[in-house]
């Protein structure tokens, strides 16, 4: 089993993915940390304990992790899209566990250099909490087995500005410390997760198992479905895109990307381009590769492994 922990901030999508990291056999989520983005850090915490519980796996510790961005500059949600309690506004009753005292970054600083060579980081939202567990102890870089991003857009358009996804353009510093650290970076971002849709009928077969996991996603998808109609994303009738799923499933089984090792830039400063991952293509620069960029994945068997994972959770 490979040992995981999961940094996120949920997040409807992030729901989707954690449950079918905790229905895999291949992996060992050893906790979930927070981070700010679908919303405050606060509720995203609420919304980690809450998808636990509903998987019957409330013995994975939940750490919270950083409100706002590196540079400490304000915060950005994303409540149209996932509502303002980060779960589609559906009513979801209040978590029974609670989160853990001790603070996301220190956990993570802790568990990596307690471990190291063994924990693959998959970072589901703004990379903040690792680049300050970075800053505080740059070993965690080289100690990390992989970072696995959900982020960034190489061939296509971002989806919070023409060139940028929602996690890196989210706290842009924080993505460039992460991938200037050294770690072994992975990024799984919207060249992939475009291509990758839960069908009406994939969907039927996840609400038909009536578990509390299923449940919880019934009550939750339909806002995130009607937020991405709202903005022309293209999707079949009846279908979902859940973003975070394709990251988790790397972790899962790597041979469902096809992935290119390029040279990967965060761009931080201009407004324009904040939070764009500028990938050398052509080896223009002449830098050493530092990213396995996904670049096209095998999405009928990526969201068929959802679909059976998450009906028998």
């Amino acid at each position: 089993m490979k040992r995981v922990i999961i940094d996120t901030d949920p997040g409807i999508d992030d729901a989707a993915a954690i449950f079918l990291a905790l229905g895999s056999p291949e992996l060992q989520v050893d906790a979930l940390t927070t981070v700010f983005g679908n919303t405050a850090v606060e509720q995203c915490t609420v919304n980690a304990l809450r998808i636990l519980e509903a998987a019957g796996r409330s013995d994975i510790p939940v750490y919270q992790g950083s409100g706002r961005p590196f540079n400490f500059g304000e915060p950005e949600f994303a409540e149209y899209i996932h509502g303002s309690d980060g779960l589609g506004d559906a009513g979801l009753p209040a978590p029974s566990v609670k989160v853990q005292d001790e603070n996301a970054v220190i956990k993570i600083v802790q568990s990596v250099m307690d471990s190291p060579g063994q924990i693959t980081f998959v970072a589901l939202g703004r990379l903040t909490n690792l680049a300050l567990a970075i800053s505080v102890e740059p070993r965690i870089a080289t100690s990390l087995v992989e970072v696995v991003v959900m982020g960034g857009a190489v061939t296509v358009p971002g989806n919070v500005s023409m060139v940028s996804s929602a996690n890196l353009w989210g706290d842009p510093e924080a993505a460039d410390v992460v991938y200037r650290s050294g770690a072994s970076m992975v990024q799984v971002g919207l060249d992939v997760c475009n291509k990758v849709e839960i069908s009406a009928e994939q969907l039927s077969r996840v609400w038909a198992a009536g578990t509390p996991v299923s449940r919880l996603l019934e009550k939750a998808t339909p806002f995130i479905q009607r937020a991405y109609i709202e903005r022309n994303r293209k999707m079949s009738a009846g279908a979902v895109k859940y973003n975070d799923v394709p990251a988790i499933s790397y972790a899962i089984d790597p041979t469902l990307f096809e992935t290119r090792n390029l040279h990967v830039r965060i761009a931080k400063g201009d407004q324009l381009t904040q939070g764009q991952t500028l990938a050398d293509l052509d080896g223009q620069t002449g830098e050493s590769p530092n990213t396995h960029v996904a670049l096209d994945v095998d999405a009928n068997r990526l969201s068929e492994m959802w679909t059976e994972r998450v009906s028998d959770l």
